[in-house]
């Protein structure tokens, strides 16, 4: 049994980091930023900001962890791109430092990235060259670069469009907002064209895990194949879910006044990741499907 410290544990990824860790037999302690801690008693809680570095050096310290996740970020793209300074702050700084710690306790780290750290001209392998167009985009990227400068041996892996049950908050994601508005009978405006390859949390989690066991590090792309429009996952949801008559309005990217530009296909190769654990990702239709029997 190994003792994992889920820092942004509370988050949708953070969610199914604990519940993988704990499926696993591990000794969990999370963090969260709320007043109150979630009402789950098997994981050890902590609050914890990562901006603050003396907290985060204390409490890394004292719980000794042999695996640290780090699943907290600011990823409101967005807020990213009107305050770029908060944005680095937590996508950059405190992840190197989170970093630095847990190298200096022994502890094996895995950080969690972005594909837009891509400009989306076309579908990106871990050998393309980074190019981001916005905020939130770079700060992930050079959060990327100060972890590796932080632990010999980090394992970063990048995602796209994460998606799954928030069981926490009401919070919705790609999926989820969809799934919402559908079923309210609501019209669903999407983009026809900006192209995702979504990344299920549970198949995440799964895998930071897998690759740990591996004793793997480095970088790897883990998100569905399936490299679709915001449009074709909204069919996907409709579908999978048995909506009738879903009301999924296509729109141009540039018809909305969004702050931060959006690459238009920041499409993940995943074919590292399927080459090193031997087994392919599920489809985004398979990820649905496991949502549904679950929720």
């Amino acid at each position: 049994m190994a003792r994992v410290l889920d820092v942004g544990g509370t988050g949708l990824l953070g969610q199914y980091i604990g519940q993988e860790a704990l499926r696993r037999g591990h000794h969990v302690i999370a963090t969260h930023r709320g007043h109150h801690a979630p009402d789950d008693a098997r994981i050890d809680w902590h609050r914890l900001d990562i901006r603050d570095s003396v907290a985060v050096k204390a409490l890394v310290r004292s719980v000794e962890p042999n695996l640290v996740l780090n699943a907290a970020a600011m990823t409101d793209v967005d807020r990213c791109e009107a305050d770029p300074d908060e944005a680095k702050q937590v996508n950059e700084t405190a992840a190197g430092q989170l970093a630095s710690v847990s190298n200096e306790v022994g502890a094996a780290f895995v950080h969690i990235s972005t594909d837009y750290v891509f400009d989306g001209t076309g579908p990106a392998t871990e050998n393309t060259g980074p190019h981001p167009l916005n905020a939130y985009g770079a700060t992930k990227l050079f959060g990327e670069r100060v972890v590796r400068q932080s632990h010999p041996e980090p394992m970063i892996l990048r995602l796209s469009s994460v998606f799954g049950w928030n069981r926490l908050s009401s919070k919705t994601n790609a999926v989820t907002w969809i799934l919402q508005k559908l079923e309210a009978g609501e019209e669903v405006p999407l983009f026809h064209d900006q192209k995702v390859t979504p990344t299920y949390a549970k198949t995440a989690a799964a895998v930071a895990f897998d690759l740990w066991d591996r004793h793997t590090s480095g970088l790897f792309h883990v998100s569905c194949p399936d490299c679709a429009s915001r449009v074709e996952l909204g069919r996907a949801v409709a579908d999978v879910f048995q909506i009738s008559n879903p009301r999924l309005n296509p729109i141009p990217l540039g018809s909305v006044a969004l702050r931060a530009k959006r690459p238009l296909a920041p499409c993940l190769v995943v074919r590292k990741v399927e080459e090193t654990l031997k087994r392919p990702m599920p489809t985004f239709r398979a990820c649905l499907e496991d949502m549904k029997a679950t929720r």
